[in-house]
């Protein structure tokens, strides 16, 4: 977190660095797919057949299932998997 509390902490200042961690996470989430997806848009347009499929095969992949599946399948197939 950004800001230091504890549960002693107000209720205003939870609410804060609350806001402030969903900001944060917001903007690390849009760098990292801006990112990807400039990487995996010039990987498609590569003259190399085995990067210009796989990229395919990526984008394809994850633009045709719901986001809402997605977050189920990481969530119970990966997460809950791991040890606690």
């Amino acid at each position: 977190s950004l800001i230091d509390y504890s549960e002693a902490s107000s209720y205003g200042m939870t609410f804060v660095v609350g806001l402030l961690n969903t900001i944060l996470i917001a903007v690390m989430g849009i760098i990292a797919a801006t990112i990807l997806g400039f990487i995996l848009g010039v990987a498609r347009l590569s003259d190399n057949w085995l990067i210009a499929k796989f990229s395919a095969l990526y984008i394809e992949i994850f633009r045709n299932i719901p986001l809402l599946l997605q977050i189920f399948f990481w969530y119970y197939a990966v997460l809950r998997t791991l040890p606690t």
